[in-house]
């Protein structure tokens, strides 16, 4: 039986298992050593300062609007063509949320779009920043831009652990806080690396690590220096409605022995990524995603190809002609402007943002993970072109 190709998969080795079964075996579950460790091996990774591991990519977005103080009356603005969590952590704060487009050279947030919704309508109070795919955004403008306006600025890195990009001669980290207020990571099994669930928070800023500490357990506070009233070593006192976002021992465990070989996985998928590249480069109806900007090597997180002349309308006959050959593809993403919530609680006008809309409606995801063997990836390419195959036939 031909074994399935989802576009996204985790590679868990013996080292993995090994590393969770220690931690079963030990004393700590949770809040122990193994969050700690895994804490300081990202700080490690990035160059942040700080490092919060919490329960996934979704918490982590979550606790950084909260950090921030957005709330009701604030604005926050994200761009469309990410997954729901970017702008729900907005809405979840009790922010009214808007929609910039993105770069058609990137499918990131574009610079200009957020410049521009900034002089017409007034700045944000926050702005969400996704590194797409795994390619950065351009951040460095962005971060001038949020120090021109007055808006805050978090990078959704949940697509970019291992992602790095050139700043005045130096490597930057994404995730690193470099350019931003706050950054997110998440490790659900089809990221660069995987916790199976979990994420984490990244900043240079000591006060708000402090805080996002404090909001991911209940907003407790156990300082002694720092209580209103000490009774004894288990006092403790809730100072702000928080939340139990914790991240537990077994899953830093197997996040720490992931990270180990995060190198081993970026090199795997780049190598594919130049593989597919090759493949379609010949190509007019299938192209292959956007360059990624100099100085940028991005972890690749997705492979989008893109259709376009005759083939632009064709992407479900497609997406069942490699269902039908169990390779299973993916859309990233419905634009979440059009998303019936958004548009009936935060009036976005689902025909706003044409960038965002034009890369839904004729792009598909291929299969893309660290385990896929050459042939995988050579089955993949040989399903599309044998569709082209076919479709040219009947032009």
């Amino acid at each position: 039986m031909t074994e399935s190709l989802s576009y996204g998969r985790q590679q868990v080795d013996d080292d993995d298992i090994k590393a969770v079964t220690e931690v079963l075996r030990g004393d700590w579950l949770t809040t122990g050593p193994a969050v700690g460790a895994f804490e300081a091996a990202l700080e490690d990774l990035t160059g942040a300062a700080h490092v919060v591991a919490v329960a996934n990519g979704t918490a982590a977005l979550h606790l950084a609007a909260l950090a921030l103080d957005i709330g009701l009356g604030d604005l926050g603005l994200s761009p469309p063509l990410t997954f729901l969590a970017s702008a729900n952590c907005l809405a979840m704060a009790g922010a009214d949320v808007r929609f910039a487009d993105v770069d058609p050279a990137t499918w990131c947030l574009s610079v200009e779009e957020v410049d521009r919704y900034c002089r017409t309508s007034g700045p944000p109070a926050v702005v969400v920043a996704v590194d797409f795919a795994g390619v950065p955004a351009d951040l460095p403008a962005l971060f001038d831009l949020s120090r021109k306006h007055g808006f805050r600025l978090i990078e959704d890195a949940a697509h970019a652990v291992g992602s790095t990009y050139q700043f005045e001669g130096k490597t930057v980290a994404c995730g690193s806080g470099a350019h931003s207020d706050l950054a997110v990571f998440s490790f659900h099994p089809v990221k660069n690396i995987t916790s199976a669930e979990g994420g984490a928070v990244l900043t240079n800023d000591p006060e708000l690590a402090e805080r996002i500490r404090r909001l991911a357990t209940h907003g407790l506070v156990r300082d002694p220096r720092k209580l209103r009233r000490y009774e004894g070593p288990w006092s403790s006192e809730m100072v702000e409605l928080g939340y139990n976002y914790r991240l537990s021992d077994v899953h830093c465990a197997l996040g720490l022995s992931q990270l180990r070989r995060l190198d081993a996985f970026k090199a795997r998928r780049a190598e594919l990524v130049r593989r597919y590249n090759q493949a379609f480069a010949d190509h007019a109806d299938v192209l292959a995603p956007p360059p990624w900007p100099a100085g940028c090597d991005p972890c690749f997180h997705l492979y989008v190809l893109s259709l376009t002349g005759p083939l632009a309308d064709r992407r479900l006959d497609l997406f069942m002609h490699l269902q039908d050959r169990q390779i299973m593809p993916q859309v990233h993403y419905r634009p979440v402007h059009t998303q019936p919530y958004y548009v009936d609680r935060h009036g976005a006008d689902p025909e706003d943002c044409p960038v965002s809309l034009d890369v839904y409606a004729r792009t598909l995801s291929m299969p893309l993970f660290p385990a896929m063997s050459d042939a995988d990836a050579d089955r993949v390419i040989a399903a599309v072109r044998s569709f082209v195959k076919a479709e040219k036939r009947r032009w």
